[in-house]
């Protein structure tokens, strides 16, 4: 369990920090630049957690939905 936790743990906070570079550091770094080549998209920054929000989201109330039906 602590090590599916610890690896857990460890990858949201690489992914987490990937995320937070991207969107709030690589604003500000030059279009030419070799960083540009380790991300996507300023565009996928904000397309890809919605499209993860919305699937949670419709997982969530379908759930709900489905547990109200039958009470």
């Amino acid at each position: 369990d602590k090590t599916i936790g610890a690896i857990s743990f460890c990858s949201l906070f690489a992914l987490f920090i990937y995320y937070t570079i991207w969107v709030l550091v690589m604003p500000f770094v030059d279009k030419g630049h070799p960083l540009h080549n380790y991300f996507l998209d300023w565009q996928y920054a904000i397309k890809i957690p919605l499209m993860i929000m919305i699937v949670c989201l419709t997982v969530i109330l379908t759930f709900l939905a489905l547990i109200m039906i039958k009470t």
